[in-house]
């Protein structure tokens, strides 16, 4: 397919790149996401997501990016935009001139159906902040996570900003909404899945457990941490210890060391 060349602001493809890029509701509507920079889409292509339009410049066709574009499957509409126009919808500051529409999934919740379906599960309870949601989802894909559920009122995974954040991983790990958390919880726990709550107040440091696998770690807001109700339901809380006057540590930072000593060597059944 030869590539379609658009000079126009108004032009529908970039109207609803726009929409796509500024709501969630639009995403989950639509059932598409955006992506900018050249990483991004081939981290989604790695992983066999095959953009349905693809958005560049003539110099970067040109300079960069001629032998993977070529390569690209027939099927993807390709764009072409002046850099003015590109500028325009980026989401960074000094964007590089790729961007690509690509499907996603926003489907109800598949809550295992037993414990042998995940083995590692995270858990996030109102996350808020696109940095910390990218950083935990990057971190989680690196410590061989399976899925992560989110709970509604948490930061987007497929915001732009997120999606920056996670260089990519979040095509790597399986991310659903929990619609129904305290539902997903409690299933969770009945299907033998041990239930771990990350709690700066917990008494019990993050290193004095004995894991089990299959686990699921609950990791709360960021100033609020998990709700009450959520917490309730863990099998047990812990905590990381601090020292001097730091009280705590940030959501992705938590969520790193914790996990990671849930999958030390002989550490978890």
């Amino acid at each position: 397919m030869s590539p379609l060349y658009v000079s126009s602001p108004q032009n529908p493809l970039l109207k609803e790149y726009r929409k796509l890029q500024g709501s969630s509701r639009q995403r989950r509507i639509k059932n598409r996401i955006v992506l900018e920079g050249p990483n991004l889409v081939r981290e989604a292509l790695k992983a066999g997501i095959v953009p349905e339009v693809l958005l560049y410049t003539e110099n970067y066709y040109e300079e960069s990016g001629k032998a993977w574009l070529a390569s690209l499957p027939t099927s993807v509409k390709q764009v072409i935009l002046t850099p003015d126009l590109f500028i325009s919808i980026a989401a960074t500051d000094t964007p590089q001139p790729v961007a690509a529409i690509v499907p996603r999934n926003f489907g109800e919740t598949a809550v295992p159906a037993d414990s042998k379906t995940y083995r590692l599960i995270l858990v996030l309870d109102r996350i808020r902040d696109p940095g910390n949601m990218g950083a935990i989802i990057r971190t989680a894909a690196a410590a061989g996570v399976d899925i992560i559920y989110y709970t509604p009122e948490s930061a987007d995974p497929f915001n732009p900003k997120v999606l920056r954040a996670t260089a990519g991983t979040v095509f790597s790990v399986k991310v659903e909404e929990a619609r129904k958390p305290l539902e997903l919880i409690r299933n969770l726990k009945q299907n033998g899945v041990q239930l771990i709550a990350a709690d700066a107040r917990s008494r019990r440091s993050h290193w004095s457990v004995a894991y089990k696998l299959p686990a699921a770690l609950l990791v709360g807001n960021e100033s609020e941490g998990i709700s009450r109700e959520l917490k309730n339901e863990a099998d047990l809380t812990v905590s990381i210890p601090l020292s001097g006057s730091v009280e705590s540590l940030n959501a992705a930072v938590a969520s790193a060391v914790i996990l990671y000593e849930i999958i030390r060597p002989g550490k978890a059944d």
